[in-house]
């Protein structure tokens, strides 16, 4: 053969050998196999726990390890093919910085790993003793589980365990007259309990709003019902809020409503006492009068505005301030300060909203002051929300508390915070079937410890309800006694407390002590 027959032979193997195979590879390498928690949260003993760890990259399935060390007592890593695996149980011993390395391996061999630490904290013990007490058969109910102090923390997490209270309503209008519809409750402290204010028709021969006020211990029994503000020069006077200073005075403010075409309209109007039963120099029932509107200075709008239903007097470091919503001006509540009223000055916007301001609390924690503003639904008429400031002078966001619980109180009109001291025990609001505002009763929302019950066969019983601002019931369908363990979390909801074991008997009362160091 001729060297140049040789040559191009060369060139055609030349060329199958690069058709045939000496092309690029095509294949993809997997993606890298990470895991992206950085860490898990510490758990408590006996209290159920739940963590994820989430793997990024990879190829499915995984295979999940303990691959060194071990997991706290009691704890398992589930049994899982996806990019992420839960470590779950209930500890049962403590166990303080538990270290472990976790790892996991994918479909295409690939494998990553990362070490975790937890503390398994002890709880406090908490015991149930039996108490007397009316219950009913199929109840256990526990008492001692009222919220702590004022805790900062709690309130901001947006997870208060707001229990409703098992009657429905908690305080129901007299039916001694053809008119039957009370709301806007606003209790006060007192060395012996509480006076619950309240506005409406309550058992009436007319449909006027007045101001009327009960006592009570405990909100479980409630004593005489007085009449203390008649409607007077006013078509109506509701929507009370009251003040009492270390003397013993009280300041009220009020919607006074007029109709619509008296050029007067819904203002706020103002009432003293110096002993709770004489008020504007009257004995009560003080009829309300014109003179006892307020004046907002610099507050140009004041003659023609609409302040129904949205009108908060505040004490506040020697000053009378006034949290207030012109109906003219719909999404603003604005900011007003006396030093005597009924003459305030204005101080301008507070906070952005169209719902209505009904309450607000001061709260001083860890030498901080904290300014709650409670407010109830322009539109969402089932639910309650909260703003929370630490100047009390603007108020940026809010969210919701609570809602309704079911058809009786589908509308929520009105809501007063109740306060012990540093406690915030509740809220007492005016609620009806109906839209319109005369079938309102007043309902109860407690601020109280989570208990959880849990049997020998574990079964789980949470509380049907609370009974005042101390108690809790527990419907116990079976016989005999309940064995088990009881868990108790803080007011938020969601911080352990304590726990212990339980021997309960339905149609008893237990009182809950708790040993926290």
């Amino acid at each position: 053969m001729s060297r140049l027959a040789r040559l191009g032979c060369a060139l055609v193997a030349l060329v199958f050998l690069a058709q045939c195979g000496g092309g690029k590879n095509t294949t993809t390498p997997p993606p890298p196999l990470s895991l992206s928690t950085s860490a898990l949260a510490d758990g408590f003993v006996s209290f159920p726990y739940t963590q994820t760890i989430q793997a990024n990259g990879g190829v499915s399935p995984f295979t999940w390890t303990v691959s060194l060390g071990s997991l706290p007592h009691n704890l398992a890593l589930e049994n899982s093919s996806k990019n992420s695996v839960t470590v779950s149980g209930a500890p049962d011993v403590a166990q303080p910085a538990a270290t472990f390395t976790i790892q996991v391996t994918d479909a295409a061999s690939q494998s990553a790993s990362k070490e975790f630490s937890i503390d398994i904290n002890a709880v406090a013990s908490a015991q149930l003793q039996e108490v007397p007490g009316q219950v009913p058969s199929d109840t256990v109910e526990i008492q001692g589980v009222s919220a702590g102090s004022f805790t900062p923390a709690y309130w901001q997490q947006n997870t208060l365990n707001w229990v409703p209270d098992v009657r429905s309503p908690m305080f129901a209008p007299l039916s001694t007259g053809q008119y039957q519809n009370i709301y806007a409750p606003w209790p006060i402290e007192q060395p012996t309990g509480w006076r619950m204010f309240y506005g409406g028709w309550d058992g009436t021969d007319s449909p006027f709003d007045q101001i009327n006020s009960t006592t009570t211990t405990d909100f479980l029994s409630f004593n005489q019902r007085d009449h203390v503000i008649a409607n007077g020069a006013f078509l109506n006077v509701n929507n009370v809020n009251v003040q009492q200073l270390p003397d013993g005075s009280l300041h009220m403010i009020c919607t006074g409503g007029q109709p619509g075409d008296s050029g007067i309209g819904d203002k706020p109007v103002y009432f003293t006492s110096p002993d709770g039963i004489t008020w504007n120099g009257t004995a009560q029932p003080y009829p309300a009068q014109l003179t006892d509107i307020i004046s907002i200075q610099g507050y140009a709008p004041f003659s023609a505005g609409n302040f129904n239903g949205a009108n908060v007097l505040l004490r506040d470091n020697g000053t009378w301030v006034l949290y207030f919503k012109d109906w003219q001006d719909f999404g603003t509540t604005y900011r007003a300060t006396a030093d005597t009223p009924p003459e305030f000055h204005f101080q301008g916007v507070a906070f952005k909203t169209k719902d209505l301001v009904n309450d607000v609390k001061k709260l001083t924690a860890d030498g901080k002051d904290w300014y709650l503003l409670g407010l109830v639904g322009a539109d969402d008429k089932q639910s309650v929300f909260l703003s929370i400031s630490n100047d009390g002078i603007t108020f940026n966001d809010q969210h919701i508390l609570f809602q309704n619980v079911s058809a009786q109180d589908r509308y929520i009109v009105a809501l007063g915070f109740v306060t012990k001291g540093t406690q915030l025990l509740g809220a007492l609001y005016g609620a009806g079937p109906v839209e319109s505002l005369d079938q309102n009763q007043i309902f109860a929302r407690w601020l109280q410890k989570k208990v959880v019950i849990t049997d020998s066969a574990n079964v789980q019983y949470s509380p049907q309800g609370g009974y005042g601002p101390d108690r809790q019931q527990f419907q116990i369908s079976q016989a005999g006694p309940l064995k088990g363990t009881i868990n108790v979390y803080a007011e938020d909801g969601v911080t352990p407390l304590a726990s212990g074991s339980v021997n309960v008997s339905a149609g008893k009362a237990y009182q809950l002590v708790l040993d926290i160091k």
